[in-house]
């Protein structure tokens, strides 16, 4: 892994536009940066000058603990947006999965443009999204069983997608991402998917997709924490 060299914060602004609080199709402002797999995108405790949002790809925020283990605090999709918390470092190490292709937008631009009712009103949603969805995760390490805890995954892949059964999604990510996120083993997470596969919830076409085959069953198998 790649140390970001520290850089002295100063004023930015998108050229050409900011399109942070915009579509994603349609990138014509703000730089376009691409990051291959595995690869930093900025690393925790170093400064904070930018936010990001996904083009293509995924992107996970984690923490490594005194021992070596890895927790994943967050996993990013194309649409969502990150490091957007108010501390001036960073508060987690952010990497590429697979090839990432992201927005990325100085926060003083962002700070520059909250001035504008809706801009601020869209910044303060992106906000609670992240305050909710940590809730969702301290939640579900400490109450769920490990089935629940993978059905609820399954769940969050399929979020802002018309629900419906035999619908496939891709997941970007490699089982010991999702071990890492759940705060289970690889094993755990492998045996508990193949469970479900038997039961008939799900199907797995590929090892990088899912199938969901009854969403009823999904919900119930996450306890009603999803």
């Amino acid at each position: 892994m790649t140390a970001i060299k520290p850089v002295l914060n100063r004023p930015e602004i998108c050229a050409g536009g900011c399109r942070f609080f915009g579509e994603t199709d349609n990138m014509s402002g703000g730089p376009v940066v691409t990051f291959d797999n595995r690869e930093t995108i900025y690393e925790k405790d170093y400064p904070a000058r930018y936010s990001y949002k996904v083009i293509e790809g995924a992107v996970r925020t984690f923490r490594v603990l005194t021992d070596g283990r890895r927790q994943i605090l967050d996993i990013f999709l194309p649409g969502d947006t990150f490091s957007l918390e108010l501390a001036e470092i960073h508060v987690a190490t952010a990497e590429a999965i697979g090839q990432a292709k992201l927005l990325r937008c100085p926060r003083s631009c962002i700070r520059r443009q909250c001035v504008q009712p809706d801009i601020y009103d869209s910044l303060m949603q992106l906000v609670n999204g992240y305050l909710c969805a940590a809730q969702d995760h301290v939640t579900m390490l400490g109450h769920l069983a490990a089935k629940e805890r993978v059905a609820c995954f399954v769940l969050r892949v399929t979020r802002g997608s018309v629900q419906h059964a035999n619908k496939t999604y891709l997941l970007p990510y490699c089982r010991q991402d999702i071990a890492d996120y759940l705060g289970l083993t690889i094993e755990t997470v492998s045996r508990t998917l193949t469970d479900l596969k038997i039961s008939g919830v799900i199907a797995l076409p590929a090892r990088n997709c899912v199938t969901v085959r009854d969403f009823d069953a999904l919900k119930r198998a996450a306890g009603g924490a999803c």
